[in-house]
């Protein structure tokens, strides 16, 4: 045999042989795609598979290391239709294997953007994210200035947690139109969800991340309420028709007296309408005029009737007004009328978290309790935990969507101490209403009861305070009027023995509603702190004055000690004034001590809740 034949045939003996490589591709030739399409690969091989190569058009376009191997083409790069789709493996011996199919692209170009929207919004209602985003980037493709087809990506994004990227097309479409509703509404959901993102997260710097909260939470607010207003602005001046749809849109815009202003001349018209009566005695409760929303009820009663709307309102209002049988009665009728109505439910959660009444039904008196349910069990506080803890469970069965009800969760839970139950409350309160300021408030007022128990460091007491500002601000971001979130403010700044901004915040309060009584005792203990405060000085001045040299320099200081003094009597004479008012508005508290933020944040925390109740 042929020398060169024999040493070729040797060598094929001793030569490893090449093992086989079989790529397979969840694809098949002849199938269409569209959107950003992702390809799963998978090789079978005897040795390492070190690499695998994705080519698009004999173009290179991505290659893999490691498994699960996965290639995503974004269709709407390219040009529609036939394009050969090519996947190289390679192992550690140089073995090489590849799988080629032939697809075709069709994202359906031709058929105009309204299509591929009203696609995508058939998947939205129908939770099909991924769909969505790949029919509203359609539209945007055929037409890359529709908002339309930006708000279903940027909504589909948001389900999927993709917090960023939905930020990026609610963002696109208010750049373009800054008043677009919708868009904000978005906006403010994702800022919120950020927010919690970050406080579930819990890492850094907490003073750093209690700022971004913060902000985050303060933009959403302020889109909500933003986008809240162009709807009630951009609608005409009600009609008979119109009215209300009109008021309702103005009520949850919290502007109460703009609603106030055309329900009170329709309820003049027909006083036995129902649903006119029921959203003015709301929007008057809303605005602290519980006196009118009575007066409002009367006239519904004397000519029409009740519904159990109504007859919850009125038990409400004569729980305010001190009158338990009415009160109890009208709970009754409302329960007899309709026990599932979510109006039932919150309203008894009021009652019974304002007075902290051991049996909702069947006491003697109305009075608040400051009783925090806590320390050596009483058989009044058992029974109180028992009944609080009976309509807990209740407004959890019947959660549904309310932002209100999920608000009465958040408290009821704050007030039995199950704190993290009373967060996950407050994040779908707000996350289905950002602008409900109440669960704000009840989050700030949380960390201020949290602040009250036990000895805490002086930095976590501060810490605990400055997230009640958070609270208090991301509140009045939602409604600027809030004379609650001003008096709370009010309270932290005497917390923290600051008297200037105390009484800042405290006069704000009562220049915000001159009826909640709660902010007249927030500014009386603020002018307390400043008269304690200008007397100290006045001390101190005196003292110095010891050390100086002539009399002309020690005369000068007395006047300045008496001018101090002075002060300290003028702030002395307010915060007196500011405590009988207080106590005119509120009989409860006649004779008691409130003067110091202690005493007045307890009362406030009872008695400056307010009906946070579903809208008619």
């Amino acid at each position: 045999m042929n020398a060169l034949l024999l040493a070729t045939a040797y060598l094929a003996l001793i030569s490893p042989i090449k093992a086989p490589v079989t790529v397979h591709v969840d694809a098949k030739n002849g199938d269409s795609i569209t959107g950003e399409h992702t390809f799963r690969v998978t090789v079978d091989a005897q040795n390492l598979v070190t690499q695998v190569e994705f080519y698009y058009n004999d173009d290179l376009r991505d290659k893999a290391t490691s498994t699960p191997y996965k290639f995503t083409v974004d269709t709407l790069n390219e040009s529609d239709g036939p394009a050969k789709l090519k996947f190289k493996a390679y192992t550690s011996e140089g073995e090489t294997g590849e799988a080629t199919v032939s697809v075709t692209i069709d994202n359906g170009l031709g058929q105009g953007a309204d299509v591929h929207i009203k696609k995508g919004q058939t998947a939205l209602e129908d939770g099909k994210w991924d769909v969505a985003i790949n029919e509203g980037r359609i539209a945007i493709k055929i037409d890359d200035k529709s908002n339309a087809a930006r708000l279903i990506v940027a909504r589909a994004y948001m389900h999927k947690s993709a917090f960023d990227k939905a930020q990026k097309f609610a963002e696109d479409v208010t750049a373009s139109d800054p008043n677009n509703p919708a868009a904000l509404d978005i906006l403010s959901v994702i800022n919120l969800q950020k927010a919690f993102t970050t406080f579930n997260r819990g890492s850094g710097d907490r003073n750093d991340t209690l700022k971004e909260i913060g902000d985050a939470m303060k933009a959403a607010v302020e889109s909500r309420k933003k986008a809240l207003d162009i709807v009630v602005d951009s609608m005409p001046a009600p009609t008979d028709q119109t009215l209300i749809p009109y008021v309702d849109a103005a009520i949850r815009a919290g502007r109460y007296s703009l609603a106030i202003n055309y329900l009170t001349p329709a309820f003049l018209k027909d006083n036995r309408r129902n649903d006119i009566a029921n959203r003015l005695a709301y929007a008057q409760i809303r605005l602290g005029k519980y006196s009118d929303a009575v007066q409002t009820l009367v006239q519904l009663k004397k000519y029409g009737t009740l519904d159990v709307y109504a007859q919850a309102l009125n038990g409400v209002l004569f729980a305010e007004a001190g009158d338990v049988k009415a009160s109890d009665d009208s709970i009754r009728e409302a329960i007899l009328s309709d026990a599932d109505n979510p109006i039932v439910s919150t309203s008894q959660a009021y009652i019974a978290l304002k007075f902290v009444r051991a049996r909702v039904v069947g006491m003697d008196s109305i009075g608040l309790n400051y009783d925090d349910l806590t320390g050596k069990d009483t058989p009044g506080k058992i029974e109180a935990r028992n009944t609080l803890s009976q309509i807990l469970r209740q407004l959890a069965k019947d959660r549904g969507e309310k932002s209100e009800v999920n608000y009465y969760i958040c408290a009821l839970n704050n007030k039995l101490e199950n704190y993290d139950a009373a967060r996950q409350s407050f994040e779908k309160a707000v996350l289905t209403e950002p602008a409900n300021y109440d669960a704000f408030i009840e989050q700030a007022n949380k960390s201020i009861t949290i602040s009250m128990r036990g000895k805490l460091a002086k930095d976590e007491t501060t810490f605990l305070y400055e997230n009640a500002r958070v609270m208090f601000n991301a509140a009045l971001a939602g409604r600027p009027s809030s004379a609650a979130a001003l008096t709370g403010l009010s309270l932290v700044e005497s917390f923290e023995d600051k008297s200037d901004s105390a009484v800042k915040w405290g006069e704000a309060a009562v220049a915000a509603e001159v009826d909640y009584a709660p902010g007249y005792i927030a500014l009386s203990c603020a002018y307390t702190l400043a008269s304690a405060n200008q007397t100290n000085q006045a001390y101190v001045i005196r003292q110095a004055g010891l050390k100086l040299d002539t009399n002309s320099e020690r005369q000068e200081n007395e006047l300045k000690a008496r001018a101090a003094e002075a002060l300290a009597q003028k702030f002395a004479r307010q915060a007196n004034d500011a405590l009988i008012k207080g106590q005119k508005l509120d009989k409860k508290i006649q004779g008691s001590e409130l003067t110091k933020a202690k005493y007045a944040w307890r009362y406030f925390n009872v008695g400056g809740r307010v009906p946070v109740l579903p809208m008619p």
